[in-house]
């Protein structure tokens, strides 16, 4: 059984990852009201990489997620975007190691390297083509940021290595406060290579700007530094997800994994990779305090009898005779 709170950020251990088929799922979690039948579905931000404890001997549930559930609060795909920092095999073997296999064949996928450079001006986004065919090169192609058209600073180039038979093609862009993409959460890329093939995709990652703000390497212990030169990272969740639920007790929960990073429909996800009982607790009272009279209409008298007759006004002091008592 899982347990959050109203009007709070809550984070809850699940077992998505040990179920999982697929590679790198965005999991899209589902929540149903037993008794109002009350349905939410939401992608929340998964926190595992940096959580500290990701391994199975160390908890029997080894993902991390958190969301908000706030009143009509609501960011249900927040938690999909990412600091991402990845490099093609052949380069993390070629870099740093003279046991490069000679044998190594690309991948054919796609690598994204994101790098801040400059706080508060630049950083950079690198799409790397891990490719099986030697000589084989980007030669144009288009890029979007936040719908920004950013493809004239775009350029291309190969990254190499003293162990490696062949580059490693690459496609470049700039992201500055100038341009528009330091800001930026949504990349769309179409890149052609010069053997007549096309590779393209929408990204939706962590802006530059968040990641100046978070530093997600000092997560793993590393400098500003360390963000340009090692090859790879965990993906780190940056963006949030708030939820808002109309009833308190108890849901049914469901966590389906998928390749998609904004789809909310059950219907179009994979597997279910968890499930069971969750239950939402109403927020606190709100705290009551006593305001009675005020302290400062209360006097303090010494002996002095005329201190006394000096407060007929106020106070209306009378004699035994139920008389007013007057100062001579």
């Amino acid at each position: 059984m899982l347990k959050i709170s109203a009007n709070t950020e809550n984070t809850i251990w699940v077992n998505a990852s040990r179920n999982k088929t697929l590679s790198n799922p965005t999991y899209l979690m589902s929540l149903e009201h037993k008794v109002s039948g009350e349905r939410k579905y939401f992608i929340p931000q998964n926190i595992t990489s940096i959580s500290g404890n990701t391994t199975y001997q160390e908890d029997p549930r080894v993902d991390l997620f958190k969301f908000g559930v706030f009143n009509n609060i609501e960011n249900l795909t927040g938690g999909t975007r990412y600091w991402v920092k990845e490099r093609p095999p052949a380069l993390v073997y070629g870099e740093g190691t003279i046991n490069y296999p000679a044998n190594l064949q690309g991948t054919d996928k796609i690598y994204i390297d994101q790098t801040l450079i400059i706080p508060n001006i630049l950083g950079s986004l690198r799409i790397q083509l891990d490719t099986k065919n030697p000589g084989e090169i980007f030669t144009g192609g288009t890029f979007f940021a936040d719908s920004v058209n950013l493809t004239a600073p775009l350029s291309f180039g190969t990254s190499t290595s003293g162990y490696l038979a062949y580059g490693i093609p690459y496609a470049q862009v700039p992201l500055a406060t100038t341009n528009g993409g330091y800001t930026a959460t949504t990349f769309t890329y179409n890149l052609q290579t010069n053997s007549g093939r096309t590779f393209s995709d929408t990204l939706y990652l962590a802006s530059m700007e968040e990641i100046e703000n978070i530093y997600p390497w000092t997560y793993f212990g590393d400098t500003y530094q360390d963000n340009q030169r090692k090859p790879n990272y965990p993906r780190v969740y940056i963006g949030t997800t708030n939820i808002s639920l109309e009833n308190y007790g108890w849901y049914y929960y469901r966590i389906y994994e998928q390749t998609s990073q904004i789809n909310l429909n059950p219907a179009l996800s994979t597997n279910v990779v968890d499930e069971g009982t969750l239950y939402l607790y109403p927020p606190p009272p709100d705290e009551v305090s006593y305001t009675g009279y005020s302290t400062n209409d209360i006097v303090v008298y010494n002996d002095d009898v005329s201190s006394y007759i000096l407060q007929e006004d106020l106070y209306r002091i009378l004699t035994e005779n139920n008389e007013l008592l007057r100062q001579e």
